[in-house]
């Protein structure tokens, strides 16, 4: 028998870095850094699709102070 595994639609995550640092940029509530998943998770929010349109279309970019967080998060997390 298969198993089913529910989604949990109370957070968000990605694997894109330069996303994350956009959201949290945004005022996303980030929750953890996955090592498992290599993936930062953030709390559902129903601004994730507008700020992911703006993203996609060049009009958010990433703040260079929040890659370098995210990175030293995921460098830090390796050990």
């Amino acid at each position: 028998m298969k198993q089913t595994y529910q989604q949990d639609l109370s957070e968000f995550s990605t694997r894109d870095i330069e996303f994350a640092a956009v959201m949290k940029k945004e005022g996303v509530s980030f929750r953890e850094w996955r090592k498992e998943e290599g993936s930062f998770v953030f709390q559902a929010s129903e601004k994730i699709e507008e700020i992911k349109r703006k993203h996609d279309n060049g009009e958010l970019i990433a703040d260079p102070d929040e890659l370098v967080y995210l990175k030293a998060l995921t460098v830090a997390c390796r050990k």
